[in-house]
């Protein structure tokens, strides 16, 4: 860089603004190296090895561990001895020969290896490590294939895979807000132009509405308003109608109040031990003017108004004519025709 100076050679007034400018030569030829500094000082590994055998002790015990350098270590730091788990660095330090050391607290986490009373041997590696982490939400509760990880208002919750067909559902009063259940014909809306379906039939079958929950013998009915599912009523039951819709009862059974056969020549009667609610049969009017006449008296009393049968139930019967001559709640008196000597007669009164 050209400088300019004032020279007192071409002015000798303090005031004279001559001035000479002075240019640099060439750059000059490059000097010799000059010597290299001093070396720094060798790094640390940050793990180290065991310099003596040691005993795997109990979960919360503490040993001291010899090692080759301590110096990657510090207090309150989590190490992992290779094969043998995770420990604290409680303290460390350097015995009377040099040897340096490790205090090591085990801390047993899940997973670790290594057991109680296993041997670390000499030069097993030894490295830092960090803290075990929390423990996962949940992911012990999944047990079975298909199972769900979902939440209660409270907590994580899994939720069991159920059987085939079932689909899930969105239900607020489950503790998790889902349920798994079979379609029912209250889960379908809208309404499908079988028109312009590819089946030509132009007919949906019934079981694309509900699931596989149903049961062979299911009846769908329209309630008014939408389709029900009648389940399949239990054996011997009918079908009838209850309050406008379809429903299965009990058969109602024919019962009766009185039941008796009695054998007569026309002048004895005899009960036959058959007889149900009658204390005795006897033959009245015999060799009278009305003849044939049997008082029937009962157990307990009978409605009047129960329907009854009586008939001839001999071998070779022939029709019975008989007329009520009196009926009341405790007895029956009733006339036959017949037209043998011997006859058996079967009176039934229904419930």
């Amino acid at each position: 860089m050209a400088i300019q100076l004032n020279s007192n050679q071409d002015c000798c007034e303090s005031s004279c603004t001559n001035t000479t400018v002075n240019v640099p030569g060439p750059e000059g030829a490059a000097g010799a190296d000059g010597t290299n500094g001093t070396n720094g000082v060798n790094g640390v590994n940050a793990y180290s090895t065991t310099t003596a055998a040691h005993t795997v002790p109990n979960v919360g015990s503490i040993f001291n561990m010899y090692v080759a350098d301590h110096a990657a270590f510090s207090v309150n730091q989590i190490l992992v001895i290779s094969g043998f788990g995770h420990y604290l660095i409680t303290h460390k330090g350097t015995d009377g020969g040099g040897g340096e050391y490790l205090g090591a607290k085990r801390l047993g986490y899940p997973n670790d290896t290594g057991s109680t009373g296993a041997t670390i041997a000499i030069g097993t590696e030894v490295s830092p490590a960090g803290p075990q982490g929390p423990a996962g939400g949940g992911s012990d509760q999944l047990t079975s294939q298909g199972d769900l990880l979902t939440r209660t208002s409270t907590a994580v919750s899994s939720l069991s895979a159920e059987g085939d067909g079932s689909a899930l559902f969105t239900d607020p009063t489950a503790p998790t807000g889902l349920e798994w259940r079979g379609i029912s014909f209250t889960d379908v809306n809208g309404k499908i132009n079988l028109g312009t379906q590819t089946d030509t039939t132009t007919k949906l079958p019934l079981d694309r509405l509900t699931g596989p929950s149903d049961v062979k013998g299911d009846l769908a009915y329209y309630n008014g308003t939408s389709w029900a599912r009648l389940p399949k009523g239990a054996e011997s039951r009918v079908l009838t109608v209850s309050n406008g819709v379809p429903a299965w009862v009990a058969v109602a059974s024919t019962s009766t109040a009185v039941r008796c056969s009695i054998t007569t020549d026309g002048v004895t009667a005899i009960l036959n031990s058959d007889a149900m609610n009658v204390a005795s049969a006897a033959n009245e009017n015999v060799g009278g003017i009305d003849s044939n006449v049997y008082r029937v008296t009962f157990i307990s009393p009978v409605d009047v108004t129960l329907p009854m049968l009586i008939q001839d139930s001999s071998v070779d019967q022939t029709p019975l004519t008989y007329k009520i001559k009196s009926r009341t709640s405790s007895d029956i008196v009733f006339q036959t025709i017949t037209s043998g000597n011997s006859t058996l007669i079967s009176l039934i009164i229904f419930n």
